[in-house]
């Protein structure tokens, strides 16, 4: 018996069997107004994860902003990595259900404990994310025909003028959602569930895809908001990200609690 089973009492084979609800279509909606119940419980705790989310985005953006297509890439792809960015979150929106105060120093103890199959899960998201931003530079060097990381912004635009270029962007648009679709499925629960029982990676995401695909009108439009909600923060300069960030994920936290029986 491993040590993690001795502690949580929690093994993969109970993770593959964890009982599924079903939610109604507006589900989402109400795992939102919780997530900002939290938020508003622990306000500077919120801001601080929401400003270095919103500050790692700015940063990323200012250094590659003169390779578009790669600055393009990492930004989506941090959609990609959210899941597990949001861990600290999922840890203080825990606490508070337990009736705890919501601290850094509990979540990096828990995360601690969670730290194998959170590493591994991290470890998959992070090489997903890589091999998108390497896919997506290799696409738009092949139709700007080079080989050079520092075209200008106005050869990246004159592009999109063409048949062609019109064609590419679709291209990136459709491999992008198709990406962001398959992570959601396997990730919408499952960092929470990692943190919350100590299950394995593979189970987690297990567990995930069955919550998805029992609930697919619902998940639909909690994906929807997330994008939607996610754009909105980047259109904002990344300040609405400060708040957008840390609403999701407690939201998402309480997307768990309902979806897991």
């Amino acid at each position: 018996m491993s040590t993690s089973t001795i502690a949580t009492g929690y093994t993969p084979s109970i993770a593959r069997k964890q009982e599924i609800a079903r939610v109604e279509a507006s589900a989402a909606f109400r795992w939102l107004r919780r997530g900002f119940a939290d938020f508003t419980r622990a306000p500077g705790l919120s801001l601080l994860y929401g400003g270095l989310f919103a500050a790692l985005c700015a940063g990323i953006y200012a250094l590659l902003m003169n390779i578009p297509w790669y600055g393009i890439a990492y930004l989506t792809g941090l959609v990609v990595i959210g899941p597990f960015l949001a861990a600290g979150l999922y840890v203080a929106s825990r606490d508070m259900e337990s009736g705890n105060a919501p601290g850094i120093g509990g979540s990096l103890r828990l995360l601690q404990q969670r730290s194998t199959y959170l590493a591994l899960f991290s470890l998959m998201l992070a090489l997903v994310m890589a091999a998108w931003v390497r896919f997506s530079a290799l696409l738009f060097a092949i139709q700007l025909n080079t080989l050079s990381p520092y075209p200008s912004m106005q050869a990246l635009t004159n592009i999109f003028s063409s048949p062609e270029g019109l064609t590419t962007l679709a291209f990136f648009i459709g491999a992008g959602l198709l990406l962001v679709s398959v992570v959601f499925v396997v990730s919408a629960i499952a960092v929470p569930l990692i943190i919350d029982k100590d299950a394995d990676f593979i189970s987690a995401m297990q567990t995930s895809a069955r919550a998805v695909a029992k609930n697919p009108v619902a998940m639909l439009v909690w994906a929807g908001l997330i994008v939607a909600l996610t754009a909105v923060g980047i259109a904002t300069a990344f300040i609405g990200l400060a708040v957008i960030f840390p609403l999701l994920g407690y939201a998402t936290w309480h997307s768990y609690r309902e979806l897991v029986k």
